[in-house]
């Protein structure tokens, strides 16, 4: 699963570091800042789950730390940009509404999976894990539209399937799951009344 969420990031941006190198937001430093956190912290998202596959405790441990940093990097690089849309229009509008609310229950999951590392692993991976995941989208609407010319069906058939591998994956429909689920429906409602 990090590989996949890897790979939305690496296509979904495609344009910025291998098509269309010279677009005006390659060289503005707020998005090269929170590119560099966005893309640390899911490149960081397959190592640790390497490592982990590898039984390297230790070293995942010690990199943890670096990920929380790169982590809030990202945050800090991510809330200007709503701050900012907020401050232009008065209000966000409702896709930004939607990943905005998706990466703020991400921040609660993945704070709590931190908090819990040593604790209980379980709750620990299922909540960094799941939290990435609830992050992907800006990501996952650009690979979309870079493989399949449009956001259509194929965004929403590959949101229904990664949910469902989460909850193939756990047997069960766990809260975050289905809090996720929630958040990510009732955002793309809000969009889809809202569309003109």
């Amino acid at each position: 699963m990090s590989i996949t969420f890897w790979l939305f990031m690496a296509i979904g941006f495609s344009d910025n570091w291998l098509f269309d190198t010279g677009q005006p937001s390659n060289s503005n430093p707020k998005f090269l800042i929170h590119a560099f956190f966005a893309f640390s912290w899911f490149t960081l998202l397959v190592v640790q789950t390497g490592l982990i596959r590898k039984s390297n405790t230790k070293t995942h441990m010690k990199i943890g730390i670096a990920g929380m940093v790169v982590f809030a990097g990202f945050l800090l690089s991510t809330f200007p940009m709503y701050g900012q849309e907020y401050l232009d229009q008065g209000y966000l509008d409702p896709l930004s509404t939607m990943i905005f609310l998706q990466l703020v229950f991400a921040t609660i999951l993945i704070i709590i999976g931190f908090a819990k590392r040593k604790t209980n692993s379980l709750i620990h991976k299922t909540h960094i894990i799941f939290g990435s995941f609830m992050m992907i989208q800006p990501a996952l609407d650009r690979a979309v539209g870079h493989l399949f010319g449009e956001v259509g069906i194929h965004w929403l058939i590959i949101y229904l399937i990664i949910f469902g591998l989460f909850v193939w994956y756990y047997k069960k429909i766990k809260w975050q799951i289905a809090v996720g689920f929630l958040v990510w429906a009732g955002g793309l409602t809000n969009v889809l009344i809202n569309m003109r």
